[in-house]
């Protein structure tokens, strides 16, 4: 009985010594940092000794979410050739993705979610590039970026189009660029006319709160 008596206390005396590893506080991650490269070389390579350890990797990396704002089409609009070289905002997401992918080995729909939400100019992103306008003609040209929205929605992407926007589009004259059939008068359906994949969401601004509300960090690039 007291060799019992001694054991217990042995084995209760080992348990209270244990190192709580959960509760971690200095634990920088569950991996360690980074993951992969996105370049292809190490940080002290590409950047200088000493980068590795001066660099701040990502503390959370499962049940990420945040929501982006699209507001424009494109950063530089002198002329349309320099637009359609730069497209607002989706190269910081692809940025965004290879630094949770590639950087710190998370995985979309598993570790982390992202949804886009375009409005105002930046509404276009949601149209083909060859579709139907206004006046029932079909333009092309009216968005270059169709190919960059289709590949971010192949890594997992989630992208909306505010109805809202979507009306202004309705409503502006037959020629312009981004003018949108009224199926009631022409029969040809607005939906239509968008990247598929893509879906709507009522107002983009309350979108953005909603999603905010439901706990997905806000990002404006």
């Amino acid at each position: 009985m007291n060799a019992m008596k001694t054991l217990l206390a042995l084995l209760m005396a080992g348990l209270v010594s244990m190192p709580v590893l959960a509760h971690d506080k200095n634990k920088k991650g569950n991996n360690a940092c980074p993951v992969g490269l996105v370049s292809g070389i190490s940080m002290d390579d590409e950047f200088g000794p000493g980068t590795q350890d001066l660099t701040q990797c990502l503390k959370q990396r499962h049940n990420v979410k945040m929501v982006v704002q699209i507001n424009q089409f494109c950063t530089s609009a002198a002329t349309p050739e320099a637009c359609a070289a730069s497209p607002y905002g989706l190269n910081n997401i692809r940025n965004m993705l290879d630094d949770y992918e590639v950087t710190h080995g998370m995985k979309p729909g598993k570790d982390y979610e992202m949804v886009v939400v375009l409005h105002s100019p930046g509404g276009r992103m949601a149209l083909k590039d060859t579709s139907v306008r206004g006046d029932g003609t079909t333009v092309s040209g009216r968005n270059p970026f169709e190919g960059t929205i289709r590949g971010l929605m192949a890594r997992g992407v989630k992208f909306y189009f505010c109805q809202n926007t979507t009306r202004a589009f309705l409503n502006q004259p037959g020629t312009a660029i981004t003018s949108l059939p009224k199926y009631l008068t022409t029969g040809i359906s607005t939906t239509d006319q968008m990247i598929e994949g893509m879906e709507y969401t009522t107002a983009g601004l309350t979108s953005i709160a909603d999603f905010q509300a439901r706990g997905y960090a806000y990002i404006q690039p």
